[in-house]
């Protein structure tokens, strides 16, 4: 049986200047680590070659082969930077593009950075640093999901108990880090945080603290105390999606409705648009609704959004600005979205006999077919990355692929191409 959705309550309060509700205990910081062993020179010989590419000069990729990381600049050679063996999927690279970060151990054990030739290897975060924080930490807590601060060179993120290879739980704190000199600080402790957003300024953080959504800066000081609430559905909780503006102006939250789910019935939501004026938040009616949880994604501007809808079995773009929507075809033959910084154009994933395919959509244009390929991430407004037999490529809108790597090895990418990054200046 469908739950009807309904109005959420909301609740918001202007910008709070004097000293915040939830406090920030002082906390030890990390010492910065010298690597545990030498770091290996980098070398343009690797143990795993790859052919040298037709990458453009602005490109840089990272990625890990064989358990040690690799880099390669533009069309350059690629030189091998570390020789553990123990390494896991690069995550990120710095802003400037010229460090890279990367996991260390058998289920992501620690954090590390190094740079692009190979020097300034260090320990970011490990579990016997965490453990100096608190006695709710253990030997099964790890850092989980880094995520840089634009324009700093801050990195955040929170940490995880594994208690076995197989089981993740979040534990909903939050850590600051500084890149350059190792130091970090607990912005919130165990089980205070909840999922967070980095606005793309690089100056708030949206926290997701089951039941309504907070904006602190980046020390942890409260700006906007539940900027949206909503109702937790039981006994599983629905999370909604967070989506920062690009100007940083505001967000768009898609809220779940639903007060019960186990599975069953699709979750259902609402989609709310705020600003940080001090302004109640705005509910923006979209027929259909956004019905189950596949590929919903707001633009960076916040004024279109790619859900799906359960009911009719359909994909939508929805204009957030006047509330029109037009159907994409079929939610069977559409998974996943992303969208240009433009806000002009998207790519999403196809089904196709035997593997995976891609087209690119506009919200000016009918979406067009690519071919087969898991699609990587763009590059700017007009270029992306896919891979497809075993080879990454480059398109621009309009144009021939042009082949970036080939002979990329398969276990490079185990279904998807998480053990790749790219930047891109």
């Amino acid at each position: 049986m469908m739950v009807a959705c309904k109005t959420l309550p909301t609740e918001s309060t202007s910008l709070i200047a004097s000293t915040p509700t939830m406090t920030i205990t002082p906390v030890p910081t990390f010492t910065p680590l010298s690597p545990a062993l030498s770091v290996v020179p980098a070398t343009s010989t690797p143990t795993f070659s790859l052919p040298i590419s037709s990458a453009p000069h602005e490109l840089r990729m990272a990625y890990v082969l064989e358990g040690n990381l690799y880099f390669q600049d533009g069309s350059n050679p690629p030189i091998q930077l570390t020789n553990r063996g123990e390494d896991r999927s690069p995550i990120l690279f710095s802003e400037s593009g010229d460090k890279i970060f990367f996991f260390r151990g058998k289920i992501s054990d620690a954090l590390y950075s190094i740079s692009t030739d190979g020097s300034n290897e260090q320990v970011l975060a490990i579990n016997n640093q965490l453990n100096s924080f608190s006695s709710e930490y253990d030997e099964s807590t790890l850092p989980c999901d880094p995520v840089l601060v634009p324009h700093t060179p801050f990195l955040l993120f929170h940490t995880c108990s594994h208690p076995d290879e197989y089981t993740t739980i979040h534990n909903d704190d939050l850590f600051s880090i500084n890149t350059d000199t190792g130091q970090a600080k607990k912005l919130f402790a165990f089980g205070q945080g909840g999922a967070y957003y980095v606005s793309p300024d690089g100056s708030m953080v949206a926290v997701d603290r089951l039941g309504y959504i907070d904006i602190v800066d980046m020390n942890g000081k409260m700006l906007q105390h539940k900027l949206a609430t909503y109702t937790l559905s039981e006994p599983i909780p629905l999370a909604p999606q967070v989506f920062w503006k690009s100007d940083s102006s505001g967000l768009v939250i898609v809220i779940p409705t639903n007060t019960h789910y186990d599975t069953a019935p699709d979750p259902r939501y609402q989609v709310w648009s705020y600003s940080l004026t001090g302004q109640s938040g705005s509910q923006i009616d979209l027929t259909p609704a956004p019905v189950g949880t596949d590929a919903i994604r707001v633009s960076p501007d916040g004024n279109w959004i790619l859900y799906t809808n359960y009911d009719d079995g359909l994909c939508y773009l929805g204009d957030l600005r006047k509330g029109h929507t037009k159907s994409l075809g079929s939610l069977q033959t559409v998974f996943g979205y992303e969208w240009s910084s433009d806000s002009i154009h998207f790519v999403y994933g196809v089904p196709q006999a035997g593997g995976r395919g891609i087209s690119l959509g506009s919200v000016n244009s009918t979406p067009n077919f690519i071919g087969n390929g898991d699609f990587i991430g763009w590059l700017d407004d007009s270029r992306y990355l896919y891979t497809t037999d075993r080879t990454i490529l480059m398109r621009e809108i309009g144009e021939e692929a042009t082949l970036i790597l080939p002979g990329v090895p398969t276990s490079l990418f185990p279904g998807n191409p998480a053990g790749f990054v790219f930047n891109y200046q």
